[in-house]
């Protein structure tokens, strides 16, 4: 925007107040409004963070994803450079956390309306657990075996060298990915893209191994690598548009198989030894194409089309490592394939200024035409079963949802919907299921400004039949309904209201109530109830402070019904699960140098298990966050950033504190605790802006 065109825009401003004023409106400050977007800056600009942060103490939770886990001084390394050119060129380089774990870098440039490249590279850490023991050598490999002294024994109490041998370990994975990518506009109304990823995976995480009824709580190696390439050609015009794409991935994992040495008395001769197979390789290619068609001003319509197949060929491990147990199998491969298709279609219309119609209809298909034969099988590397035949399942999905909107006044609009989805499944205990979902909703706003919706919802879902699956073993309860195969009956209210934004205040209010009926399953879920409250708000309590404050309430309740005799029920169980989050935060500037700010976060979250009249102890995980923070401004383009960041958390889990590897006979565990931690942290920088 030129100077004369500024000027203008400003004398425009002040007419317009002229004009308020002369009918007695509250007269509106405007000494600090700016047009962001009025001047065009040319040339480089952006800004450097050094300094450095100092880590109280260690904690794996408390640095699950930055990488924070260790006590001791970090690094502070964050960077941005933007560069825009007179001939529209541009290049924008953010660096972010480089001296963190969880570190990341993105390039993007290339010319407005031409071109654009871009460049990302990620690294994610998950830090899991530093609590954990295992008496296993090797751990972070294919191979675990046992101390050369080791005592095996019927039960843990009687491994005597177990607490001799306990080694501790981690649990965590680290990932690395790297990206890059292009879209170019080769001629007017096209554009070409494509983009490959590569994801790398690696570390440790936890898995059972068994040995019929002995159990080991394992620590499987992590050693993935995801590829994954998108392409794309689009062309567009006035009324209607178009884009064909290709996707694939590919999934490689360096472990093929996990072994590990039975730390247990054998059950059965020969039974020194199992093996688990680990995610196979596997890869899946896709070819789409969607496109759109503008009828009119009032009409327009979409489609999307989309075919995939997946593959998965990766040899068999042998059934057993067991010698006496003798096996064969029809095939060497799964030689596994599922072909996909994916198609939905839209249409929407504005039959008049108060009235629109919308409709859509979506089709998902999965066919599984994996070979289906029989196989030998071996229970736990301990004893030969009866022969099973492998399960190729898929489903066919389609669904239409019709709704329409219409507009009473400026102040009044109802929407009504009716959904319709249809499941067609293959080998699962219900062949067909068909559910319809009827809503509407009102949407209410006053002369001052305040808006309230109000959404209610029946859906009932409908079983053809449940019939068990005659292959499956061990059999199930017929009793028994899978809760997302089961006859259902749904009810939701949901509510929001905005009060109307003043010049300095907003506050908005959501609530939900749903309700979750499985009255046809004897044995199984019967009931799921949640309730649902939050409130957010937002106020300048001065033209140099700012302060907003957030509450969420939850609760989920569900009902279970179970059978010890595999009959009809003989117990019950309830679970609840409530969280509470409270938010406070504030901004103030103190002078023309210095801003503060503070931001408090608490959140309480408790789960309750209660079967028939006994309770397990709760469940419980509280979060306590405090942050602090300055900026002093030394002088043009450099200022001193400030930072105090306290966090509090505490967890209890039954499942995990107090159970040490020997703890129950039969199964050797990692003897996990619940997390724990009270961290400081202290950061400080300098930011130069250029």
């Amino acid at each position: 925007m030129n100077t004369a065109t500024k000027t203008s825009f400003l004398t425009a401003l002040s007419l317009i107040g002229t004009a308020l004023s002369a009918d007695a409106q509250p007269e509106v400050d405007t000494s600090k409004w700016t047009c962001k977007f009025c001047e065009f800056e040319e040339g480089f600009s952006g800004y450097v963070d050094l300094g450095g942060a100092y880590v109280s103490e260690d904690s794996f939770k408390f640095g699950e994803y930055t990488g924070l886990v260790d006590e001791g001084g970090y690094a502070i390394a964050n960077a941005r450079t933007l560069y825009r050119g007179e001939d529209a060129g541009y290049l924008d380089l953010t660096a972010t956390d480089l001296g963190w774990d969880s570190r990341s870098l993105r390039v993007e440039g290339g010319r407005q309306g031409s071109y654009r490249l871009h460049l990302r590279y990620d690294e994610i850490p998950h830090n899991v657990s530093n609590t954990v023991q295992t008496p296993f050598v090797g751990t972070g490999g294919a191979d675990l075996s046992l101390p050369s002294d080791w005592v095996r024994a019927g039960s843990t109490a009687g491994m005597t060298s177990l607490n001799t041998s306990l080694r501790d370990a981690e649990l965590a994975t680290h990932r690395e990915r790297a990206a890059v990518g292009a879209e170019v506009l080769p001629a007017d109304n096209w554009e070409v893209g494509v983009n490959v990823t590569r994801d790398n995976k690696q570390g440790t995480q936890s898995i059972g191994g068994a040995f019929f009824s002995n159990a080991a709580q394992l620590i499987q190696p992590i050693d993935y690598v995801t590829d994954e390439v998108e392409a794309f050609v689009a062309y567009a015009r006035q009324a209607w548009q178009m884009k064909v794409g290709y996707y694939a991935s590919s999934f490689a994992n360096d472990n093929v198989a996990l072994r590990w040495a039975n730390p247990f008395t054998p059950l059965a001769a020969g039974a020194d030894t199992g093996e688990l197979a680990l995610p196979p390789d596997n890869e899946f290619h896709q070819v789409g194409v969607a496109g759109g068609y503008q009828f009119s001003n009032a009409t327009n319509a979409s489609a999307e089309l989309a075919v995939g197949r997946m593959r998965q060929n990766e040899e068999f491990v042998a059934a057993t490592t067991n010698p006496n147990l003798a096996t064969t199998a029809p095939r060497n491969s799964l030689d596994g394939e599922i072909e996909t298709v994916n198609a939905t279609v839209k249409l929407t219309s504005r039959l008049s200024e108060k009235l629109r119609l919308n409709a859509a209809y979506r089709y998902d298909d999965r066919d599984n035409q994996t070979p289906q034969d029989t196989y030998d099988w071996v229970s736990t590397d301990t004893f030969s079963a009866t022969a099973r035949e492998n399960q190729p399942y898929g489903f066919t999905r389609s669904t239409l949802d019709l709704s329409s909107d219409y507009q009473f006044d400026r102040k009044t609009k109802i929407s009504v919907g009716l959904d319709h989805e249809d499941v067609e499944r293959t080998l699962q205990e219900a062949d067909e299921t068909r559910e319809n979902t009827l809503w509407t909703k009102v949407t209410l706003r006053t002369d001052t400004g305040a808006q309230g919706d109000i959404r209610l919802l029946h859906a009932d879902r409908d079983v053809s039949s449940y019939e068990l699956v005659s292959e499956t073993q061990p059999g199930q309860n017929p009793l028994m309904r899978k809760f997302n195969l089961a006859d259902r009956t749904r009810n939701e209210v949901e509510f929001a209201m905005t009060l109307p934004p003043g010049e300095s205040s907003s506050v908005g209010v959501t609530a939900s109530i749903a309700n979750d009926d499985y009255a046809e399953s004897p044995v199984g879920l019967t009931d799921s109830r949640l309730l649902g409250f939050g409130v957010n708000a937002a106020t300048m309590l001065s033209a140099d402070t700012n302060l907003h404050v957030f509450f969420d309430y939850q609760k989920i309740d569900s009902d279970q019904a179970g059978s010890n005799a595999f009959s009809v029920p003989d117990w019950s169980a309830t679970q609840t699960d409530t969280t509470n989050t409270l938010g406070v935060g504030v901004q103030h500037s103190v002078n023309e140098q210095l801003d503060v700010g503070a931001d408090l976060a608490a959140s309480e979250s408790t789960g309750e298990i209660h079967i028939n009249n006994s309770n397990f102890p709760d469940l419980q995980a509280d979060l306590y966050s405090l942050k602090l923070y300055a900026d002093y401004r030394l002088r043009n383009g450099i200022s001193l950033r400030g930072a105090y960041w306290h966090e509090n958390y505490d967890s209890q889990d039954w499942s995990l504190d107090g159970v040490q590897p020997d703890t129950v006979s039969n199964v050797l565990t990692l003897g996990d605790e619940s997390p724990s931690y009270d961290v400081d942290v202290v950061m400080l920088s300098l930011r130069y802006r250029f």
